[in-house]
């Protein structure tokens, strides 16, 4: 029974024990006070009820003490003191109510430290792919891909960054030439080029940041939102040396949006790398056109054969002399590569350029016009003396070669064959002269 009567609610039992020790002892005294015989077993069973009653009395309130002692202590633990009361009841009461506006202050500090964590895991992932994708784009520049793919690449990690509908970058096509779309994601390349082409004047005196949102009223720009068709733009320039050479800029149509402080900061990152690619491309533009020399065979590049066989049938048609012009092109070259390796296949070249150039005699001039195609221009020569030329080279290079590679031979003459570097050279790589 009394485990019974533990199981109940705490309501319940204090209504029972009140039942037991008042109510059940008035009705047995009413019946004796009105004349009823009361027997003595009846006696100890009502005896027994009272002493269950205020046996579930005490432990109803041991149970308040036992709660009140420990709440207290729990108190004292998260370093707060317990209100000296002398109404044990209500101080239960006081030291309860502290310990939730503990719990609920507690929660409230849980909750927003998750939300500074969830925050800060998305910045961090942010920087995480900020940081991968200028790695790539390190990759690509150091194994010399072309700058436009390079600054697309950035482009459309851009554009995820920053989750805008549109992307866009343009550069100047060298320092004095006029704006180029690199790339439009978003956008038609008509739109982004009517776009550009319209203020290929204005667009390189913009040295200032751009923010149209709904922070940013710029109603001297509201005309590019309607032309890309966007509600909200950003727009930073690419600057160099003091100088605007291009613009990168993204947009989106959420209604209502401001453009953040990190995501301007990806952008004006963009635009710094943009501004380092596009250095490299003008400088090493310069430095092509200054190099005469090709690097692997050191025979002189395609360029500058070009440019003496120019000057050398101009002196010729002058003194009413020949110029004469071989080529070697290496039949096979690219299978012995794929089949002996890249380094092989280098050496093999520099060997038949070393030997190329030592044939020849030291006026002619050697160089290499093709990826496989070695050629010489053979002062005053003729095709019949070419010819013989031609001849000395095969048998020298056919020491080296040893039927690793075939060797195809073409000569020509000016002004038989041509009248310009061009028209000699377009003859002897086409492999039609005899």
């Amino acid at each position: 029974m009394q485990k019974a009567i533990t199981n109940l609610s705490l309501k319940r039992r204090i209504w029972i024990a009140i039942a037991m020790v008042s109510f059940i002892p008035v009705i047995v005294l009413t019946y004796y006070l009105f004349g009823y015989y009361i027997s003595f077993w009846a006696t100890l069973v009502l005896l027994l009820l009272v002493f269950l009653g205020w046996r579930v009395i005490f432990e109803v309130f041991s149970s308040i003490v036992r709660v009140y002692a420990q709440s207290k202590s729990t108190l004292e633990d998260i370093g707060e003191e317990a209100p000296e009361i002398s109404d044990e009841v209500q101080s239960l009461e006081t030291v309860i109510n502290l310990l939730s506006d503990k719990v609920r202050t507690g929660f409230e500090e849980l909750r927003s430290f998750t939300q500074k964590t969830e925050e800060l895991n998305r910045e961090v992932t942010k920087k995480v792919l900020i940081l991968s994708a200028i790695l790539q784009a390190n990759d690509l520049f150091s194994k010399d891909a072309p700058a436009e793919e390079i600054i697309r690449f950035l482009g459309e990690h851009l554009r995820k960054l920053l989750e805008a509908n549109i992307c866009f970058c343009c550069l100047k096509e060298g320092v004095d030439g006029g704006l180029k779309t690199i790339f439009a994601l978003g956008l038609s390349d008509q739109i982004m080029n009517d776009f550009v082409s319209q203020r290929n004047t204005d667009l390189p005196r913009q040295m200032g940041l751009v923010i149209i949102d709904v922070s940013n009223k710029a109603k001297a720009y509201q005309s590019w939102l309607q032309e890309l068709g966007m509600t909200n733009m950003v727009i930073v320039p690419i600057i160099a040396k003091g100088r605007t050479v291009g613009m990168v800029g993204a947009g989106n149509d959420q209604v209502g949006y401001s453009f953040t402080k990190d995501e301007l900061e990806v952008l004006n990152l963009f635009s710094q790398n943009v501004t380092l690619i596009w250095e490299h491309a003008r400088l090493s533009s310069k430095i092509e056109e200054l190099e005469i020399l090709d690097h692997l065979t050191d025979l002189y590049n395609e360029k500058m054969i070009t440019r003496r066989l120019e000057e050398e049938i101009k002196r010729a048609s002058a003194y009413q002399r020949p110029c004469g012009l071989i080529a070697v092109e290496i039949k096979g070259y690219d299978n012995y590569q794929k089949e002996q390796g890249m380094i092989e296949a280098e050496t093999l070249l520099k060997k038949l350029g070393h030997a190329f150039k030592k044939t020849l005699r030291p006026i002619d001039i050697a160089g290499r016009i093709g990826p496989k195609i070695l050629g010489a221009i053979l002062i005053e020569s003729n095709k019949r003396c070419s010819c013989e030329v031609a001849k000395k080279v095969e048998a020298s290079l056919k020491e080296i070669t040893k039927d690793k590679v075939a060797l195809s031979f073409s000569v020509a003459e000016s002004p038989l064959d041509g009248t310009s570097a061009k028209e000699l050279l377009n003859f002897v790589k086409s492999g039609s002269a005899e």
